[in-house]
Formats: C-alpha cells, structure tokens, sequence
C-alpha cells in the first residue's frame, strides 16, 4: 500500500486539481486490468511516465477502482491546498531535455523583480550589465519598491568590475541601495578569504528565486544553471531574515566610499598605520606593518596590511598583493611576471606588470638581478 501512495503522490505533485479530478473519473469507470487505456492521459513525458509506475502498482494491489479514484482525488486536493501556502518550481538554463518546461533564469528573476511591491533584494557575486534587468530594477524603484543589493567588492586581483558596476548602476539607477561584505569582516584563510557566493532574490518576502546563476548574460540565458523558484511559505520570509540580521549585525554595509577601505579593523589607528612612503623603513624590523595608500579606483584611502619578504623563501606566487621598490620608486598592485626578450641584441629580462589600485605598471629588470629580486612585502590576509 505504501508504494501505491507514492506512486499516487508521484502523479498528483506537480498537477492542477481540475486535472487530476478529470483522471479520477476515468479511474472510477476503468478496471485495474484494463488501465492500458490511461496510458499517454497527460502531455508531459515525465508526467506519463509517473502515471504508468502508477497503474503498475494498482495491477499487483487490491485497490478497487472506486478507491484509487478517491486517493488520487484527495492526494490532490492535499496537495494543491499545500502549493496555495508554497510552491516551488525548478528553473532550468541548458539543453532541453523535454523532460520538463524550461524557464531561462532571467525570466524568473525578472517575474520576481516585476511582482515586487514594497520590497525588493538581490544577491549575487556580480552584476555585468544586462539591460533588461536593469531597467526592470529602475522600474521597480520607480513604483516604490526598496531595492537592496548585496554584491561582491573585493576581487584577489583588485579588478575594477566592482567599481565599474557602481559607477553604472550610481548612473543609470542612482536610488538603488548597494550593500558590500566588508574584508575585514570575513573569514580569511591561508589561500585567501570569504567570498559573496550567494545567488538569490526575493521580493515582498512572499517569493524567492534561488539559483546557481550569476547576474551576466551567459548565466541567465546560455550556461547550464539550476534554481528554484519558491511562491509563498516561509523560505522567502527566512531569507529576508538572514539578509536584515545580517544588515543589523553590521556583517554588510550600505555602500559608501568610507567603508570600501579596510579601515573598521579595531588596531588600526592613526598611530600604527603608517603612509607607503615610509613603508620600507617601517618593515625593516620584520613584523606585519599596516600601511595607508592612496587607491586611485576608489578614489579614497586604502589600508593594508604588509609583512617584508623573506629573500630566503623565493619570491611570492604571481598574483599575491606586493609592494615593489625599484630603481628608487615604490610601486604596490599584484604582480606577475614573464621572460622576454630584445629583438635587437638577443638579451633576455624579465617584464614585472604591477596594477590593482592605479594604471598598470611595468617594470623590465635584467636576467642577472632577476636571481635576487624579491619584492619589498607581501600582503597578509
């Protein structure tokens, strides 16, 4: 009897109640051995399918045709008065398999951002322009709605995708509130720290869209991404609540260019932190040194902190966050390097490019300083 109720439970989920009572009155006037003539009742393969597992087990059972209709009839009534609390609906961008109908994610994300009334949040590690996204999120401003957004800041090679996303977003929706995870706030491990991975919407605390998809193009329309789309229950309201205890616990912050900087960090005061041009006296003495420099992309006051290299450990991996002192002149971004060589006498170097707070920079130094060239320090996070 158990398998037959899941067999049962297995038609009716996913089915409009119209529907499954209209399969009940076939079921009534048809015998167990003669339910060949149900087969291919639905549209849907994968709904077909449920329903031969189903008339397979009603064969080996003693279920009468008057009480199959009754329980597949009050299965569904159960269930659709439960979807009237929460549903919920796989969202699928990929292949179509017709297994199911497909909704590209950006579909649903827009339904969640156009069905928004009072309040709206989004979260994703970023957002590449896709315009018709955006101007639904203008939209929704336009009719009232509190739009919050928390994105990823930080970038392990101080990208500018961040900066470049608020100048658009500051420009084309000046009154959307942007929310940022603080590094100094995060967890930080040996390789690095935390990261906003989070891909998720919700409006009005009645829907929600959760999804493997960030906001660019190829996610929302062309790479292979899964979600669900919930409607109503309590998941929505729940994950309203973690994202305000996460605002009233100060974990995030309301964008602004003060809190863009690593400045909340308790010891750092005006006393210990230290300006990049008295940087390599200060790390002389070999302990983590915080230091304030000027970071061009921000347009503000950046802190740090920096630890001197240690000629005896090699050089720092490419990509690590370093302050370089060459030829008299103190460079500081992330740093790689690669070996060339002068087409005119045949003489090999190596070329440094340095960026991550300013324009990038070069520096070309010759093979034989190569093997002992080490960067001044290196961050520690």
């Amino acid at each position: 009897m158990d398998d037959l109720l899941l067999y049962i439970y297995d038609v009716v989920k996913d089915q409009h109640f119209d529907k499954i009572k209209s399969l009940s009155k076939k079921i009534k006037v048809t015998e167990s051995m003669d339910s060949f003539v149900l087969k291919g009742f639905f549209n849907a393969e994968a709904s077909n399918d449920a329903l031969n597992s189903l008339l397979s087990a009603w064969k080996n059972s003693t279920c009468t045709s008057e009480e199959l209709a009754a329980l597949i009839l009050g299965a569904s009534y159960a269930s659709s008065k439960q979807r009237e609390h929460e549903s919920t609906e796989l969202v699928w961008t990929g292949p179509d398999s017709n297994l199911f109908p497909v909704r590209r994610s950006e579909q649903v994300l827009l339904d969640i951002i156009n069905s928004a009334k009072e309040t709206l949040f989004i979260v994703s590690f970023v957002l590449v322009n896709i315009p018709n996204v955006e101007q639904a999120l203008k939209q929704a401003i336009a009719r009232g709605v509190q739009v919050r957004m928390l994105l990823e800041s930080e970038d392990k090679e101080s990208s500018s995708v961040f900066l470049k996303t608020l100048e658009r977003l500051h420009t084309n929706i000046p009154n959307i509130q942007l929310y940022i995870w603080p590094r100094e706030n995060r967890e930080k491990y040996q390789s690095g720290f935390a990261r906003v991975h989070a891909k998720c919407a919700v409006a009005d605390r009645r829907g929600a869209f959760i999804t493997s998809a960030n906001l660019t193009e190829a996610a929302l329309d062309r790479n292979i991404e899964m979600g669900i789309n919930i409607e109503g229950g309590s998941i929505p309201a729940d994950i309203c609540s973690q994202l305000n205890s996460m605002i009233n616990s100060k974990e995030i912050f309301p964008y602004t260019s003060s809190v863009f900087v690593n400045k909340n960090i308790p010891e750092l005061t005006d006393k210990n932190t230290i300006n990049l041009d008295d940087a390599s006296k200060a790390l002389e003495e070999g302990e983590p040194v915080r230091i304030e420099f000027e970071n061009q992309k921000t347009g503000c006051k950046d802190v740090r902190k920096f630890i001197k290299c240690d000629s005896n450990e090699g050089k720092p991996k490419a990509g690590t966050l370093v302050i370089i002192s060459f030829d008299g002149k103190l460079y500081l971004g992330n740093y790689r390097w690669n070996k060339q060589q002068n087409i005119t006498d045949g003489q090999q170097y190596y070329l440094v490019t340095v960026k991550g707070f300013g324009p990038t920079e070069k520096i070309k130094i010759s093979e034989d300083e190569w093997l002992d060239f080490v960067p001044l320090a290196m961050e520690v996070i």
